[in-house]
């Protein structure tokens, strides 16, 4: 009885099939991004604004505050009970 590995002779082929195919295995497809005109707009509103001062405000640990942290409580608190 002849044991034969499947894998190895599935592998080899792919090989083939890829050089055969006239395509590099080494070459890869870039991806591409198209950003539309609305969105650009956005990007530069006021919101966008208030997202990097809220950022900063993240990194610096502004949030992190007790008098901050009682107020977030307090309007979770106040959301709840309605």
């Amino acid at each position: 009885m002849e044991i034969r590995n499947i894998l190895s002779s599935i592998y080899k082929n792919d090989d083939k099939f890829k050089s055969a195919a006239g395509k590099n295995p080494e070459v890869s497809k870039k991806d591409k991004i198209e950003i539309s005109e609305q969105a650009k707009a956005l990007h530069n509103t006021s919101e966008t604004k208030n997202l990097s001062e809220i950022q900063k405000k993240i990194e610096s640990g502004f949030y992190n505050s007790e008098e901050v942290l009682s107020k977030v409580a307090d309007a979770i608190l106040k959301e709840i009970g309605k």
